[in-house]
């Protein structure tokens, strides 16, 4: 193979990374605006549902049925909120404590926010042990020989 040949697989291989990192980024991105707009929605829902409690409280009318529809509104817009943020956290490569709901950078043993441990860390922690024993009768039966 000539100097050509590999000048131009390792030129392809850069642009398939690049082209990879780009998705991940555009991704994200449209995951963060869906965010936002979810976000803004919710805040004028909330803002109907204060003013529905105003006109009751103030003229003594009965929005029950409006208010009750508007908080089934916004518990599911809450649910789609929370999918979207996991998502996003998932593409950054992030844990969400059990605990708080802090997200984490992945790897962390223990929660940013609340101190609680994290999920992995229990596994990462067992896992190190175990490895530290399979090294410890390694050496003991290297020692035997």
């Amino acid at each position: 193979m000539s100097w050509m040949d590999d000048m131009w697989i390792n030129t392809k291989s850069a642009a398939n990374a690049v082209g990879q990192k780009t998705g991940e980024v555009i991704d994200r991105s449209k995951l963060r605006l869906a965010i936002i707009d979810l976000k803004s929605d919710l805040s004028h829902k909330y803002a109907v549902l204060g003013k529905l409690c105003y006109e009751s409280y103030r003229t003594g009318k009965d929005y029950a049925k409006e208010m009750l529809a508007l908080e089934k509104e916004i518990a599911d817009m809450n649910v789609q909120l929370s999918a979207l943020k996991d998502k996003l956290a998932h593409l950054q490569k992030k844990v969400k404590c059990p605990s708080c709901g802090t997200y984490n950078p992945q790897g962390a043993l223990f929660c940013r926010q609340c101190g609680s441990r994290l999920a992995g860390a229990a596994a990462k922690e067992e896992d190190s042990q175990e490895e530290l024993l399979d090294f410890a009768e390694k050496m003991a039966e290297e020692e035997d020989i």
